[in-house]
């Protein structure tokens, strides 16, 4: 039985006919003694209707607001999401170390370099050393034995001479003298205020720091003070410090937005989130994987996936989740290092020389990669005491290798697999698409390279591989992978939609048994837009042209992976700005399909506008 509610008006009538028709009183006339009764009661009537209407309007998901809709929500376990704080990246720089740039282009070997103005280095007190090409792989550390003013050109100690080769506008600096310096947690960096926004603050939350002769230090993460959006701002504003900066020189400057600030999230929102949840409670579904991705939250960088897309790659035989924190994602990656031999290295040396070793770790295991004559082979690192330095077993190398020759950190799969063994996995996942390379070494062969798809299947999600030959491998065979990894967000998701082993209370899994998921971030659509606009009496074209465009923008900001950009709505958009009297859009002509892997972004790689408004 539907429950409608009653008017006062409808309980008055009623109450009016009922006693006429079982009384002998007559005069109901507005005023009259039993007129009064009847309307004090049917107001009490009509109020506690009104009451239950408002009952069952904060029962209902499609109805209740605010705290009523926090509670009605509480019961399926799905709660509002709170304000979140803008974060990016910043790095520090000391701009009192004394730096130049190559004048010339340097070759291997060369005992002299020639610099736009060697007059800002010593002339005397030599030896000294600087610094060429610093925040490149070919960084290196040499010698100068004298410094020609007139010629602008240093000469380099002989025992020293350039290892690797350096080009015009490479950073030379000077390393003698030079302090290291540290940036503590906390530093308070700023926004400075432009003529519409107040100043913002942002607090680092990793230690900087600036290696003796380097000009800049590490990047490091730094979030917002306050939540909100209010916190977003553009690549390169963060230019100041609040208070005294922590050494004498130091500058700061953002080399990323800072991004991924939101409010809190609005009745509407979390509306419209918490019905799609419910309705993805059914596991294995492509809308129980979409539901599930969005939300998740990264606990380490506090990056929150707002929207998601689902691809079956039946080529592929694999499902593809495309995630999106709101800020065009860039994924964070760890790709286990590669680098190649500077020197020539000899059979039993303990030790190798790499052109640039300041990614690999102090212990593990290098693959060095046949080249020539020499043979594939693996070796244990035991220390790493300088930047291109590796000190090996004291077993050291079985065979020659030339300059050149790659080296690879490897992820040891099985020292030795079993008799007829198919199944392996690598330590870090989800993996990168394509990067994964697998080497295996029976006890009485060679080592060679397993191609991808063809000799085995990679399970990206889980790090599980199979070999396709049924035979699998002789007993004893060494297997050993090169890949890249994710990182933070999409490692996060992955784990979620994926399931954990080690954690199945908290990590249950969604997705259905069997398949192969691998979660990725969307390819960046970047759309173009040129309008034209006509003012209303009072505005001029020149003065609303900038809040069109961000209205464009923000429409185009807000659209998920895979949603259409509807030309109309651009036109709404621009509608939206008071003033706007007519409008003429002639790039997109027409409406732009967005494909499922995709995501619409309104800006270029270095975050300038794509919206262009005359």
């Amino acid at each position: 039985m539907a429950f409608i509610p009653r008017t006062f008006e409808q309980i008055l009538s009623d109450m009016i006919a009922y006693v006429q028709v079982r009384t002998a009183l007559s005069d109901f006339q507005v005023g009259s003694v039993i007129r009064t009764i009847l309307e004090a009661s049917a107001l009490e009537d009509d109020e506690q209707y009104f009451q239950m209407v408002q009952l069952l309007d904060m029962f209902s998901l499609t109805t209740a607001s605010g705290t009523d809709l926090d509670r009605r929500l509480a019961d399926y376990g799905i709660s509002r999401e709170g304000a979140k704080r803008a974060f990016g990246q910043v790095r520090f720089l000391n701009s009192n170390l004394t730096t130049d740039e190559v004048a010339v282009d340097g070759l291997t070997g060369a005992t002299s370099v020639v610099v736009f103005a060697s007059s800002r280095f010593p002339s005397t007190g030599f030896p000294y050393v600087i610094r060429l090409a610093e925040g490149t792989s070919r960084v290196q550390d040499v010698v100068v034995t004298a410094n020609n003013t007139s010629s602008n050109t240093f000469t380099l100690d002989a025992a020293t001479p350039l290892l690797s080769v350096v080009f015009v506008a490479d950073r030379v600096a000077l390393v003698t003298g030079s302090a290291s310096q540290t940036i503590n947690t906390g530093t308070i960096v700023e926004a400075p205020p432009t003529v519409s926004e107040r100043a913002k603050n942002y607090g680092t939350q990793q230690p900087a720091f600036i290696l003796a002769g380097n000009l800049f230090s590490n990047e490091v993460r730094a979030r917002a003070n306050d939540s909100g959006t209010a916190g977003n701002v553009g690549v390169g504003r963060v230019t100041k410090f609040v208070g005294s900066p922590p050494f004498s020189g130091a500058r700061v400057q953002s080399t990323t937005n800072m991004s991924g600030g939101t409010n809190r999230e609005s009745d509407a929102d979390y509306r419209a989130r918490a019905l799609a949840r419910i309705q993805t409670l059914s596991r294995g579904t492509p809308r129980a994987l979409r539901g599930h991705a969005i939300g998740i939250e990264d606990p380490e960088t506090g990056q929150r996936v707002t929207s998601a897309s689902l691809q079956e790659a039946f080529d592929l035989d694999e499902v593809i989740v495309y995630i999106d924190d709101g800020t065009g994602l860039e994924p964070d990656t760890a790709p286990l290092p590669a680098d190649s031999l500077s020197a020539l290295v000899s059979a039993a040396g303990t030790q190798i020389t790499l052109n640039n070793g300041t990614d690999f770790p102090s212990s593990g295991y290098l693959l060095i990669e046949a080249e020539g004559v020499n043979a594939t082979e693996l070796v244990e690192v035991i220390s790493h005491p300088q930047p291109n330095l590796l000190n090996l077993s004291t077993t050291g190398l079985a065979n020659d290798h030339g300059s050149g020759a790659i080296v690879n950190f490897v992820d040891v799969v099985s020292f030795g697999a079993e008799a007829g063994q198919r199944r392996f996995r690598i330590q870090n996942h989800p993996s990168v698409r394509s990067t994964d390379r697998v080497f295996v070494k029976p006890s009485a062969s060679a080592w060679s390279l397993l191609a991808r798809d063809v000799d085995y299947v990679l399970n990206k999600g889980t790090g599980e591989f199979i070999l396709l030959d049924t035979a699998g491998l002789s007993a004893g065979t060494l297997v050993v992978a090169h890949y890249t990894y994710y990182t933070n967000l999409i490692a996060e998701v992955q784990k979620v939609l994926e399931g954990d082993p080690k954690d199945e209370v908290n990590f249950p899994g969604v997705k259905a048994a069997g398949v192969f998921l691998s979660v990725e971030a969307p390819i960046i659509r970047r759309v173009t837009v040129r309008a034209t606009i006509t003012a209303e009496d009072r505005f001029t074209e020149a003065d609303i042209a900038p809040a069109v465009r961000r209205s464009m923008e923000d429409y185009i900001n807000a659209l998920k992976i895979g949603e259409d950009i509807i030309r109309a709505r651009l036109v709404d958009a621009a509608y939206n700005v008071s003033g706007v009297r007519d409008i003429s859009i002639s790039d997109p002509k027409a409406n732009i399909t967005v494909l499922e892997n995709e995501l619409p972004v309104p800006f270029n790689s270095d975050g300038d506008s794509l919206v262009t408004v005359l």
